[in-house]
């Protein structure tokens, strides 16, 4: 573990909201040693969308210089070197588009300060590979570092042969488990009927979409699922949608023309507003790539349903890996509607059980404690160097 009097500067592109509580409890693992080098979201970006008040915590301005639209990035680092005190250990998120991080790598090490890179490593379309000079690169960017911090142990695994003399530490990314655990207990205790009562929502088996309104989350064909479990059921059912986007228009004239009741909530920053129409919900249905949706809903006893990863189906982010199929969720055949039916379908028959799953899940192998007893571990391991 790290000692308690490391000084830890985490520098990443920008903060969206879900992540200030785990930096916050990392700050207090570290007895104040944290210090957050972020810059702004590219205008005019849905990740605005997530975008909420800093908490208090010692913090560096960086500016960002974003080139067509979120596609590269560079960041301009100096300040992270002109704090005083300077940090013991840089942790910095890993991410291809980020032209300035080899750089940022190379001025670290004239100062003898050690990096850890801390993300995916790998693409959402490919998983991990070096089969692509993109890849190759992207690995190559981990080997210059003192260390890597992977978002799942399935990641860690998957990196630890093909980056061989570089420490790989896991960190399992999760969200602020410190809030949804007991809003999760509290809502499952007062049962989805009385929720949908006083939501306004029909007691009808509801499906839920958690996450952006764009076109790589498959965001319509939820509401062909929806429609299609209707038919095979004989009952009505509803569509919740928490989230905002681009697709928001198309999605709600879609829902309109297949008949599929839809509330559409738009973006919920807060974890008090969000969980109720989460927990209201019998399933979440992910058409397209899954990230840490799966640990919002799980949180709340929510199973998941999505496609399984493979040229039949989508890529996802790290986050998949928590999906166990027939356990706490479905992996569906592929992203065909008529797959994603089968799956929700499958749930809908034993939807206690899979609830229940799910949230046991959570709380054994998500909580944002473990999240940061990874962090700890690869900060440790660096600054006892």
């Amino acid at each position: 573990m790290a000692d308690p009097a490391a000084r830890v500067t985490y520098v990443t592109r920008f903060v969206p909201a879900y992540r200030w509580p785990v930096l916050r409890a990392f700050n207090e693992r570290l007895g104040g040693g944290l210090t957050v080098a972020s810059g702004e979201p590219p205008g005019g970006s849905s990740l605005r969308s997530l975008s909420a008040e800093a908490p208090d915590l010692a913090q560096l301005s960086l500016r960002n210089r974003w080139v067509r639209g979120e596609a590269l990035h560079w960041q301009s680092f100096d300040p992270v070197f002109r704090a005083n005190p300077g940090p013991d250990v840089l942790l910095v998120e890993e991410s291809p588009r980020t032209l300035s991080l080899r750089p940022l790598i190379r001025a670290s090490h004239r100062r003898g300060i050690p990096v850890a890179l801390w993300g995916h490593f790998s693409s959402i379309d490919r998983g991990v590979s070096n089969a692509t000079w993109r890849d190759r690169y992207r690995l190559e960017t981990a080997r210059r570092a003192d260390a890597v911090v992977a978002y799942t142990d399935e990641l860690g695994t998957a990196l630890r042969p093909l980056l061989e003399g570089t420490p790989v530490f896991s960190a399992r990314n999760t969200l602020d488990t410190d809030t949804l655990f007991p809003l999760g207990d509290t809502l499952q205790a007062e049962g989805r009927t009385r929720i949908r009562q006083r939501l306004g929502l029909p007691d009808v088996p509801t499906i839920l979409f958690l996450g952006r309104l764009i076109a790589a989350k498959g965001v319509l064909r939820v509401v062909d699922v929806a429609r299609q479990v209707a038919a095979e059921r004989g009952q009505p059912s509803s569509l919740v949608v928490v989230g905002d986007g681009p697709e928001r228009a198309a999605l709600e004239q879609a829902a309109l023309a297949a008949g599929v009741k839809l509330h559409c909530t738009g973006a919920l920053v807060d974890a008090q507003a969000s969980a109720p129409w989460i927990a209201a919900s019998d399933v979440l249905l992910n058409p397209g790539y899954l990230g840490l949706s799966v640990n919002h809903a799980f949180a709340l006893g929510v199973p998941v349903v999505a496609p399984a990863p493979g040229p039949n189906g989508t890529g996802h982010s790290p986050e998949w890996a928590y999906v166990r199929d027939g356990h706490n969720g479905v992996l569906a055949t592929s992203n065909a509607a008529h797959d994603l039916t089968a799956g929700v379908l499958t749930v809908l028959a034993d939807a206690e059980g899979f609830g229940r799953r799910a949230a046991a899940f959570a709380r054994e192998h998500l909580s944002m404690a473990r999240m940061v007893d990874g962090l700890m571990e690869a900060v440790g391991y660096l600054a006892g160097r």
